[in-house]
């Protein structure tokens, strides 16, 4: 945390910044010791948000591991463009928050194997990743998938006096339905 004395807020506290220097929500602290149950105040996370995260961690660590064109993978420099990119990278950049802050000795590994590696994969595959059109140096806008507004109180109905369907709701296993037709 870098304080700036002539960046005080009017409480009087300095504002905390990340690493990049941007400014960061200072986190609340307790009006007593005994408001907070006696544990030692929680601690701040690494970067201000997403984009720093990526600018300053996770871009340079991936480094070196894109082939872009569409092929294998790709990176779009304004990846912030992409909602899905940027809903995925803003969930890894709170898990990797989390795992850094966990006692657990496997946190990381689990934030890197649970959650990066796969959310990676589905983010710069570059045949149908949200960033496929897109290169290192070109950003591509990508349509919405069209649709069509659900009619008026569609998913307000009231269903509980329908009874579960007898097979848990997983319909017909077509696999069975196939060997049956075979043997006909």
């Amino acid at each position: 945390m870098i304080d700036d004395p002539d960046d005080d807020d009017d409480t009087g506290s300095t504002i905390p910044r990340g690493k990049a220097g941007r400014r960061r929500a200072a986190a609340p602290k307790p009006k007593s010791p005994s408001a907070s149950g006696g544990a030692k105040d929680p601690e701040p996370d690494v970067f201000a948000d997403v984009g720093e995260f990526v600018e300053h961690w996770l871009a340079p660590v991936l480094a070196g591991k894109l082939l872009g064109g569409g092929r294998g993978r790709t990176w779009c420099r304004q990846w912030w463009r992409h909602r899905e990119v940027s809903i995925r990278l803003h969930a890894l950049w709170r898990g990797w928050e989390g795992a850094r802050r966990s006692e657990e000795p496997l946190a990381m590994s689990s934030w890197w194997v649970q959650h990066t590696d796969p959310h990676l994969r589905a983010l710069c595959d570059g045949e149908a990743g949200p960033m496929w059109r897109c290169t290192p140096e070109a950003h591509v806008d990508i349509p919405a998938y069209p649709t069509i507004p659900a009619p008026s109180g569609w998913f307000d109905a009231d269903h509980s006096d329908e009874r579960p369907p007898s097979d848990g709701g997983r319909g017909p296993d077509f696999r069975r339905a196939r060997r049956d037709g075979d043997a006909a």
